[in-house]
């Protein structure tokens, strides 16, 4: 859902609670997203919601995810009209004090249709997704009964009926057409309090959402919890997959990346990743990453990194300062497909793609001028003997201020590209250095291998 969707939404909600009451008891920061009028046609939603209200419930919208309106409009019974209203309230002192109530739009009126009730302390999210082979979409729903302990649910709804197909504590779960018969299963990640734990998939089948299947972690893996980075994506032929990247060791200072699939001819989940022998999935094992697995090349298939420290000219620090990553997309089977290797700069948001013959024959400082206006990183042509200094050929500028401009175009630098604005705050330019060592590279080739690091690389397409 679009941002502008999604604040016009949770305006028509505000507006729905609000106007009922002549606007002066909610009355709150966010009253600047109101909408001038109500339509009509609500009104008698605001007065069944303002008797809901009247009876002690207070308002407790989902905590996270793209729903999280006090009220929300949608088409559950997928006619491709969002003629059901669902409002989410607490009503301390009860044994389930968290509701859900669904409202039916019958022409000009909307009636009470069902009510989700709930342990706990807050709902946590609300999906809502087509898991049965029915158009119709059901509810999945994360109670959070206490700080640590969530509760993942599902509900078929219809008119004075609700039906809970599915129920299970997780730690984290996904929502993906894994198996590629156009309807949804739900993934769910359990975590072991002694470390490792298990993926399984639930798909639709007589009724309810069944345990179809299982796949074990890697053994080791430390830290997995709700804010686990737990990825959707594509492995090569667009197989879907899931990337879960996690902490691994009693130390915690290496990570390793499982994928999971479903294997059409055994007809079954796998970590396509995990070396049975070893354990862990040791071919995405690694010290440190500066990024998680993303789609870097564009062509809507996932690539995992593996890094590599580069070394510096008369080190005195042990802990690195710069790392190259070599970029692979997997298979069905496991097998890594490399696809290039870049230099990847999240604090000033670029990357580089490097030229093979690079490898083994750079290093890389930094020259950042005072006030933090100029960050610049330095290329430099070494082999890594600390008696011979690098020789400087490329500096990639990140620029910002109100002189951004004119520095990008001072003597011998080019502009690169920028943060992408009407009116850009960040400009990205490079200098290459005269009678320097010959990187194989021009302005021309050299936009094409630099990239601006975007937000919405995790889209699935």
């Amino acid at each position: 859902m679009s941002r502008f969707k999604r604040l016009c939404t949770g305006a028509l909600a505000l507006a729905m609670a609000l106007c009922a009451t002549g606007c002066s008891a909610f009355l709150a920061e966010d009253d600047l997203y109101l909408l001038p009028k109500m339509p009509e046609d609500y009104q008698d939603l605001t007065e069944q919601i303002q008797a809901v209200i009247n009876q002690g419930a207070e308002f407790s919208a989902p905590l996270t995810g793209e729903n999280i309106q006090n009220i929300q409009l949608q088409d559950l019974d997928g006619d491709g009209v969002a003629e059901s209203a669902l409002a989410f309230f607490r009503m301390s002192g009860e044994e389930k004090p968290l509701k859900i109530y669904i409202y039916h739009q019958s022409r000009d009126a909307y009636e009470l249709q069902s009510v989700i009730e709930g342990a706990g302390t807050n709902i946590n999210t609300i999906a809502y997704e087509n898991l049965d082979d029915n158009p119709d979409r059901e509810l999945i729903v994360s109670w959070q009964i206490s700080e640590k302990v969530h509760l993942l649910s599902a509900y078929s709804v219809s008119p004075g009926q609700v039906v809970e197909i599915f129920s299970t504590d997780y730690t984290n779960f996904s929502v993906f057409d894994m198996d590629q018969d156009n309807e949804q299963e739900i993934m769910v990640l359990k975590a072991a309090s002694e470390g490792g734990g298990d993926m399984e998939l639930y798909d639709f089948q007589d009724g309810m959402m069944q345990l179809q299947s299982t796949a074990p972690l890697s053994t080791g893996v430390t830290n997995v919890s709700e804010d686990s980075d737990l990825r959707r994506g594509y492995l090569r032929d667009y197989v879907p997959a899931l990337f879960l990247t996690s902490s691994f060791g009693e130390n915690g200072n290496s990570s390793v990346t499982d994928i999971f699939a479903w294997d059409p001819d055994e007809a079954t989940l796998r970590n396509i990743t995990l070396d049975e022998a070893l354990g862990f999935s040791s071919s995405t094992w690694g010290y440190y990453s500066v990024v998680s697995p993303t789609d870097i090349d564009k062509d809507s298939i996932m690539e995992i990194p593996s890094s590599t420290a580069i070394q510096e000219y008369r080190q005195t620090s042990s802990a690195p300062n710069f790392w190259i990553n070599r970029w692979s997309k997997y298979d069905l089977e496991g097998n890594a497909w490399p696809v290039f290797t870049t230099y990847y700069n999240s604090q000033d948001g670029w990357y580089l793609i490097l030229p093979e013959h690079w490898l083994g024959k750079i290093t890389l400082s930094r020259n950042d001028a005072a006030g933090g206006g100029e960050r610049a990183v330095v290329f430099s042509y070494w082999e890594g003997d600390n008696d011979v200094a690098p020789i400087p050929f490329l500096t990639i500028y990140r620029l910002s201020g109100s002189n951004r401009e004119a520095r990008a175009s001072l003597p011998g630098r080019f502009l690169l590209g920028d943060s992408g604005e009407d009116e850009p705050s960040v400009l990205y330019a490079a200098r290459f250095e005269e009678n320097s060592w010959d990187c194989g590279l021009d302005e021309e080739s050299l936009k094409e291998q630099f990239q601006i690091i975007r937000t919405d690389w995790d889209s699935l397409y």
